[in-house]
C-alpha cells in the first residue's frame, strides 16, 4: 500500500489522500462531509492516460496542472489533479506526480501491458487508443504499417507512430487526451524491440 498527500491548489489546500494498494485506489476527490472517497476497485480499471497541462498568463506560462486519468468499466473516470504556479514547489510537485504514475503502473498497467503482450506472442489481434495490434502489422484509420517498418518517435507530451518507408503514413497520439496513448506506446516499444532482437 502506497499513501499520498495531494494539494490540489493554491486556493484548495487541504491534504488529500490518494491510497494505492494492488486490490483498489481510493481517492480523496470530494468536500462532501460524508462522501469524501472515491474507490475504484482492481476489476473495475481498464485505462489510464497523464500529462502536464501548461497555465498561461497574459504573456507567458505562470504555472502547470498535472493530471491523471483512471477509466472505469463504466466508462467514467477518476480526475487526480493539482498545480503550481511559478515554479513553486516545481521538483516536489513534479516528483509527486512521476510517483504516483510509477505506483499505478506497478500496481495495474504494467500487468495489463503483460496481457496484451502475450496475445501479441500468442498471434491473438488486439485493439488500444484506436490501434490495431496483429502478429505483423498494426492498423488504424484504415492505414497499416508493416512491424518491421514501425518506428516511434516521442515527445514530451505525445508520440508519433510511423513508417519508415512512407513517413506521412503516420498516427499521433497525445499521452493526456487520448485514452490509452501511454499504455500503447510501452507496447510498441517492446514490440518493435523484440522485432529488432529476432
Amino acid at each position: 500500500m502506497e499513501n499520498f498527500k495531494i494539494i490540489r491548489s493554491f486556493y484548495d489546500h487541504r491534504p488529500r489522500l490518494l491510497q494505492i494498494t494492488q486490490t483498489r485506489i481510493i481517492y480523496e476527490n470530494s468536500d462532501v462531509k460524508n462522501n469524501r472517497f472515491t474507490e475504484i476497485k482492481r476489476d473495475e480499471i481498464i485505462g489510464l492516460r497523464y500529462g502536464i497541462q501548461f497555465i498561461k498568463g497574459f504573456e507567458f506560462t505562470i504555472g502547470r496542472t498535472y493530471v491523471i486519468f483512471i477509466k472505469k468499466n463504466d466508462g467514467k473516470e477518476l480526475k487526480i489533479d493539482f498545480k503550481l504556479f511559478y515554479g513553486r514547489k516545481l521538483q516536489k510537485k513534479h516528483q509527486l506526480f512521476c510517483e504516483i504514475i510509477d505506483t499505478l503502473w506497478k500496481h495495474y498497467f504494467s500487468d495489463l501491458k503483460n496481457s496484451l503482450l502475450e496475445k501479441y506472442k500468442n498471434g491473438e489481434s488486439f485493439e488500444i487508443a484506436k490501434v490495431t495490434v496483429f502478429a505483423n502489422k498494426i492498423s488504424f484509420n484504415k492505414n497499416e504499417i508493416l512491424i518491421s517498418d514501425l518506428s516511434l518517435k516521442r515527445y514530451h507530451h505525445y508520440f508519433v507512430l510511423y513508417s519508415k518507408q512512407k513517413q506521412n503514413n503516420n498516427k499521433m497520439l497525445y499521452y493526456l487526451e487520448d485514452d490509452d496513448a501511454v499504455i500503447l506506446l510501452e507496447i510498441l516499444t517492446e514490440i518493435i524491440k523484440k522485432y529488432d532482437q529476432s
